[in-house]
């Protein structure tokens, strides 16, 4: 075989591909992977200049390639112990370097080099794309070799590769190796969501794992790109993305001065997140008792409530009140701190805002968040305006999220309808399923042969004194609140990074007393203040309040 032949052979993708594979199971890195194969091109191509013909093409660069990475290795030995005498005071050796330009000199061979060398190039980042693809973004075979458009065959190829070096590794690698062992981020936020929620741009477990690694103190998209072993192009993008978020503005991370990256919402560790969340629960009890003390003394006003809906048991008025009587708790608890112990900060004030807890695997995490959606509408079933709000959680699911159309839901349409009662004989087969669909989901009952709304309904402008029935509950906590606001500042100025400490409320809010709702409702529960829920599906949680 002539050398223009040779050459022709050696200027094939599988084949190359096949080099690569060679080059990348002896290598540390991709990067280290691309220079070995890049070597063992170049000693070919001299070669079969300098043989003129080759009897077995195959055999003559497989034999070359193991040459080359022997040398590789001795040099690679070299470079280490030369660092070594660096270290000690002493020069580093130089290095060697060859010059492909000196010895290729047809313009059409230097053509096909370059071309072999950007395909080397290409078959890296394809080795680096199915490492991310399954070890972060844990993809299937099938789902990456659709997405790479090759065949299974060399996604397990490419893998067989990864896993062989990861192998090699993973006895040294501790408990933070993230691409190996990654950490999930559980992501509360309060406020209006609708073009200012940065959660929308870290779905991926890549993303929570680049911003977690800035938690603790800034990093460079260097330090990145070694820490998760990814190439700089893929971070420096993610960077850009998380500091941007959704509206431009507010996202995960903020560029410091200096240009690394550090966090920019609350961002803790489990550990960190359950220690907060039991500064509260410890005095949950005594929270409890008040509550109930209260409740005995304010039943008959709370009963006597002109209420749109009919409404005889207490225990189901509660769970409209439980949601705002322990937001005020915290409200209250925020005045305090604010006035006593971050009276130097101007907090920060944004439409929305966003924590994270970060968890592994390995742990069982409790949340039991409990969130409270709210929807409006005006000119909407005989009304001048209407809103609704349902909270959900551990024992309730959601009837509906921020940004679900009133006017569209006809469940809520005849619950609209339906206030002060209404014959079922007046209503149309269609209207009847639809009502029987309400009674099932809790928004309505049926009263003998009428029905009416089963949630709590109030007009408008009896809004704010149901509210204040809820307040009441806290007048006379003083001294619980005291106590929980002076361990929560200990405990948050010895956790807050310095650059987030002008939002210590969101922490309360978002990270210490995440849990606080879930665990007052059971404690309420357990006390017979609140009534347990029938089913997950319920009206308990619900208020509407409609305007005339």
């Amino acid at each position: 075989m002539k050398a223009d032949e040779a050459l022709k052979l050696l200027d094939d993708k599988k084949f190359l591909d096949k080099l690569f594979h060679f080059s990348y199971r002896r290598c540390s890195s991709s990067f280290e992977a691309e220079d070995l194969c890049s070597d063992i091109i170049f000693e070919v191509i001299s070669a079969i200049h300098r043989s003129g013909e080759i009897e077995n093409f195959y055999a003559f660069v497989w034999t070359i390639a193991r040459r080359v990475y022997a040398d590789y290795c001795r040099r690679r030995n070299a470079e280490h112990d030369a660092l070594s005498i660096e270290n000690s005071g002493l020069a580093l050796l130089p290095d060697e370097k060859n010059d492909i330009d000196e010895m290729i000199e047809e313009s059409d061979e230097r053509e096909m080099f370059n071309r072999i060398i950007t395909e080397i190039a290409f078959l890296s980042k394809s080795y680096r794309e199915v490492m991310i693809m399954f070890y972060i973004d844990s993809l299937s075979v099938k789902d990456i070799a659709s997405r790479l458009n090759v065949n299974e065959n060399t996604v397990k190829q490419r893998l067989f590769s990864a896993r062989n070096q990861i192998r090699k590794e993973v006895k040294i690698m501790n408990e933070k190796t993230y691409v190996l062992k990654p950490i999930r981020l559980y992501l509360p936020g309060t406020g209006s969501p609708w073009g200012n929620d940065p959660r929308s741009k870290i779905e991926r477990l890549f993303s929570q794992n680049l911003v977690y690694l800035c938690k603790d103190k800034p990093k460079s998209a260097k330090e990145l790109s070694d820490e998760l072993c990814v190439p700089m192009p893929y971070i420096e993008e993610e960077l850009e993305i998380q500091c941007r978020g959704e509206n431009g503005t507010y996202g995960m991370l903020r560029k410091t001065d200096n240009g690394k990256y550090t966090v920019n919402i609350h961002l803790v560790d489990y550990d960190e997140y359950d220690k907060a969340n039991k500064i509260y629960e410890k005095h949950l009890p005594e929270f409890c008792r008040a509550i109930k003390n209260t409740l005995e003394q304010n039943k008959t006003k709370i009963l006597s409530f002109p209420y749109l809906s009919e409404q005889k048991d207490l225990r189901f008025v509660m769970w409209s009140l439980i949601s705002r009587t322990v937001w005020d708790f915290e409200k209250r608890i925020n005045l305090i701190l604010a006035e006593k112990y971050f009276s130097h900060l101007e907090p920060i004030k944004r439409d929305f805002s966003c924590a994270a807890i970060a968890y592994n695997d390995g742990q069982r995490p409790e949340f039991d968040f409990y969130g409270c959606d709210g929807i409006s509408a005006n000119s909407v079933g005989g009304y001048r305006s209407v809103s609704v709000s349902n909270i959900y959680g551990k024992r309730i699911d959601p009837h509906f999220h921020c940004g679900h159309i009133l006017s569209h839901d006809p469940q809520l349409l005849m619950t609209l309808k339906a206030i002060g009662g209404i014959s079922i004989c007046e209503l149309s087969d269609a209207e009847k399923e639809t009502a029987a669909k309400a009674i099932e989901c809790g928004y309505l009952r049926k009263k003998g042969d009428v029905i009416e709304p089963k949630m709590i309904v109030i007009d408008k402008k009896d809004e704010k004194d149901f509210y204040n029935l809820s307040y009441e509950f806290n007048r006379n906590m003083g001294n619980v609140i005291e106590q929980i606001a002076k361990e929560l500042a200990a405990f948050m100025q010895t956790h807050i990074p310095k650059h987030l400490l002008n939002e210590y409320h969101t922490y309360t809010e978002l990270i210490a007393g995440i849990r606080i709702l879930s665990k007052a409702i059971e404690e309420c529960i357990a006390a017979g203040i609140l009534s347990e829920p029938e089913s997950r599906f319920g009206a308990e949680g619900m208020l509407m309040v409609v305007e005339k």
